[in-house]
């Protein structure tokens, strides 16, 4: 400790010195520690920002910034400062609250698109309990795509433990969209309903054909209720996973597993599901299995067989929505805010949307080259099809003219029995029926009711009768590889409206709106600026709302929660399903023998009765 003073002129002079109570002056390389020198440059802060923003880990964006300066010593502040200015930026965005910070976000969104639509569910407490949101791409891709839909939650992705639940799409590209996104305080039939409730009201109530999820029983009530008419498909995969601790001889019998195999995805008709099935059940004297008994009871809702009259891209898992949770991770982790979670999904949604549109340039700025440079058919599919499905069709087309061949056999001029050339491979057989007059082709695999594009069945009937154009009806829209702008062209609103809501049993109402959306945006960019026209184009609306009013009998109601001022508390943290605090072990620990106690031996042992009343039979099992 050193005591100075200051005279008047400004002269300091030592008056006390205690070593005891002193400390080493610190050297020039590390400076940076001391209290008084630690300083963050704005240059700096605004790198760690955008750094932490882009989902870059503060550590990693320290130790950028000191090999940029050649060392710590010369960046001016610690690790410790990073992470403290890091924490005041996110504490700065949830200042008013989580939920409330949340909540003035979607505000935000709503006021720059006014196809953006959100909804939150709040407890008898006012906490915030499940939320959901979807933009304006959102809402014009359920329009072209929103005949499948696939749905699985995931958890640990913020600190409330709130289960997370992409929607997802598949689009023209054969590529993952997002059709909205929300977060659950739990896994009940209440939630779910409400989540697809919110979904069906913001999307115009229009029901998907098709949805895709796990064997989640509530999930699968809410489904019941809320889309009675959409068709409930299980992922095989889980299914395939649970079989063999299920069935004691699923793995010793290989008969029986590949009849269990076939169950799913190689039967074309329901007879030939039941001889397959009534099979495995004799080979592997599983009778009285109840697992498989309860699996039977809702074939329909995981065999193929029973599920070829109906729209569902061919898909047999919920891959695709896992691979999304899994990236969510990725943007995501078990300590993040709401809003946190909110905007960084935001930046996965545009990123997904960059690659969608990278697509679609490549589609229109490259030709698509057939293998067969000759044929019209191919030719035809070129100019129609998106890359990726022209590979598809491409595809089924050269596996017709090369792999198949045709039984002569059958009297009828109509009907085609088409085989494997290679038996060896299978020797499923497929019936193709033709008329020329009604312009007609169905195969018996129902491959273009499933997944919208003829199978290598009908080429190959389609080569053997020299058929070289392939009619309107079988290029659905919907794979087009325009058909976003196709559905908004204008024009062609009410023929694009009628031919998808033919495809996928909805409403035309939402895409009528979305083209009213986007022509008048249009023509009010064009008009800014110009007082003249701004003029000419507030009085065309009023007279147009005039009219409108005049022929309209009720008011719409408008979908979109609106006027919520209150204030809503964070959600309450929560334990997900399935999720222990517990250390994870590794192989060698879960391996290890449990030490047993000794048995000590009771002469004279007292026995105590539980009521029947009061036992519980779960302890027998």
């Amino acid at each position: 400790m050193v005591r100075f003073s200051v005279s008047e002129e400004g002269i300091w002079t030592a008056k006390n010195s205690v070593e005891t109570h002193n400390h080493e002056l610190a050297k020039p390389d590390d400076q940076h520690l001391l209290r008084s020198s630690g300083h963050i440059t704005e240059e700096n802060t605004s790198v760690l920002k955008s750094m932490a923003d882009a989902g870059i880990r503060t550590i990693n964006a320290f130790s950028y910034l000191s090999e940029e300066v050649g060392g710590v010593e010369n960046l001016g502040f610690t690790k410790r400062d990073a992470y403290n200015y890091i924490k005041k930026e996110i504490r700065a965005k949830i200042e008013n609250g989580d939920s409330n910070s949340l909540i003035e976000l979607f505000k935000n969104r709503s006021a720059e698109d006014n196809l953006f639509a959100w909804d939150v569910q709040t407890d008898d407490k006012e906490r915030l309990v499940n939320f959901f949101w979807v933009d304006d791409l959102g809402r014009v891709d359920y329009d072209c795509f929103g005949d499948i839909i696939i749905f699985d939650t995931s958890y640990r992705l913020n600190k409330y433990n709130l289960v997370c639940a992409p929607i997802i799409g598949v689009n023209n590209h054969w590529q993952n969209i997002i059709l909205g996104m929300t977060f659950l305080s739990d896994e009940t039939i209440d939630s779910f309903c409400w989540l697809f409730q919110t979904f069906l009201r913001i999307m115009d109530n229009k029901h998907p054909v098709t949805i895709f999820t796990d064997q989640d029983q509530a999930m699968a009530r809410a489904i019941e209720i809320v889309f009675p008419n959409t068709r409930h498909r299980l992922c095989q995969w889980h299914i395939h996973k649970k079989a063999p601790s299920k069935v004691w001889c699923f793995n010793s019998n290989n008969k029986v597993k590949g009849l269990f195999y076939s169950c799913f995805n190689k039967c074309d008709s329901a007879e030939e599901f039941d001889s397959l099935w009534n099979e495995m059940i004799s080979e592997g004297d599983l009778h009285s299995h109840q697992w498989l008994n309860d699996l039977y009871k809702i074939w329909e809702r995981w065999s193929t067989a029973f599920n070829k009259d109906c729209f569902n891209l061919g898909i047999l898992s919920t891959q695709r929505s896992e691979s999304t949770n899994f990236v969510c991770h990725g943007i995501s982790k078990a300590t993040s805010s709401l809003t946190e979670c909110f905007l960084g999904l935001e930046k996965l949604i545009n990123s997904w949307r960059r690659n969608e549109r990278d697509e679609f340039f490549r589609c229109s700025q490259t030709k698509i080259q057939p293998y067969m440079k000759r044929s019209p058919i191919l030719k035809k599919a070129a100019k129609f099809y998106s890359r990726k499905l022209y590979s598809f069709f491409e595809e089924e087309f050269l596996n017709g003219l090369g792999g198949l061949r045709i039984d002569h056999s059958s009297p009828d001029s109509s009907t085609f029995p088409v085989q494997n050339i290679d038996h060896t491979f299978d020797s499923h057989k497929w019936t193709v029926l033709f008329s020329s007059s009604e312009g007609i082709i169905k195969c018996s695999c129902r491959k273009f009711e499933m997944m919208g594009i003829l199978c290598s069945h009908c080429m190959r009937v389609m080569s053997q009768l020299d058929v070289t154009n392939i009619s309107q009806k079988y290029l659905i829209p919907r794979w087009s590889a325009t058909a976003r702008n196709d559905l908004y062209s204008g024009l062609n609103v009410q023929r694009m409206a009628k031919s998808l809501c033919t495809l996928n049993q909805g409403s035309r109402n939402m895409i009528f709106r979305n083209y009213v959306y986007r022509f008048a945006y249009q023509i009010s960019t064009e008009a800014q600026g110009n007082e003249d026209a701004e003029q000419c184009m507030i009085d065309g609306m009023s007279a147009l709302a005039l009219n409108v009013q005049n022929i309209m009998e009720g008011k719409r109601n408008k979908c979109i929660t609106e006027g919520i001022h209150k204030s809503i508390r964070d959600p309450a943290k929560r334990r997900p399903k399935g999720v222990s605090n517990a250390r994870l072990k590794d192989h060698w620990e879960k391996r290890k023998a449990k030490k047993v106690k000794p048995t000590v031996h009771n002469p004279n042992p007292t026995l105590y009765f539980t009521p029947a009343e009061l036992g519980s039979q779960s302890s027998f099992m």
